[in-house]
């Protein structure tokens, strides 16, 4: 990744998310700004390929989350709607996040969360899908509430692994953790 990556992932997500109007404490909705970037989203139950469709939907539900694909001159994203709406938003805000980066592709097929990108363009759109879903600042505010992973998870509309996840590679509970300590507030 990137050197410096992760404090410029910070700042563009949350210059994302006031682009539609949100700050850092509010749900983000990935929908919206597919949107808002003209990306169109199409549920992989709306095919016309019944064999792909129950392949992906009722035999291997887990080896498709997602796929970014070129559209003419624009971008469209496959999004596996057999999924729950947590993991859902998730895959988009990682597709989405290889939009924002820029980052070249053919197309990208989130498989088991393995992209087809691979590498740094994966960590990446990882580090900044995760701060569009939950931004540093939300962690820390959350952390300074003890609010639990399932807490933190119905606050910003996504799984309980995920938030564990955020509350985690956020640093954000070890942060005030360790302040508390610093100040005798234990």
């Amino acid at each position: 990744m990137r050197r410096g990556f992760k404090t410029e992932s910070k700042r563009l997500a949350l210059e994302v998310r006031a682009e539609i109007g949100l700050g850092a404490h509010e749900p983000f909705d990935p929908y919206h700004l597919a949107d808002e970037y003209g990306v169109q989203v199409v549920q992989l139950t709306d095919l016309d390929a019944t064999d792909a469709v129950q392949y992906f939907t009722g035999i291997r539900p887990t080896a498709l989350s997602g796929a970014l694909i070129p559209n003419g001159s624009g971008l469209l994203i496959l999004e596996n709607d057999s999924h729950t709406p947590q993991r859902r938003r998730s895959t988009l805000s990682h597709e989405m996040a290889h939009v924002l980066l820029e980052h070249p592709f053919g197309v990208t097929l989130a498989h088991d969360r393995k992209c087809g990108l691979g590498g740094d363009n994966e960590k990446e759109a990882d580090l900044l899908a995760g701060e569009l879903l939950i931004p540093f600042e939300a962690a820390r505010r959350q952390a300074w509430k003890d609010a639990t992973n399932e807490q933190v998870a119905a606050l910003f509309e996504v799984s309980i692994q995920h938030a564990a996840w955020r509350m985690n590679a956020s640093g954000a509970r070890k942060i005030v953790q360790r302040t508390r300590a610093a100040r005798g507030w234990n």
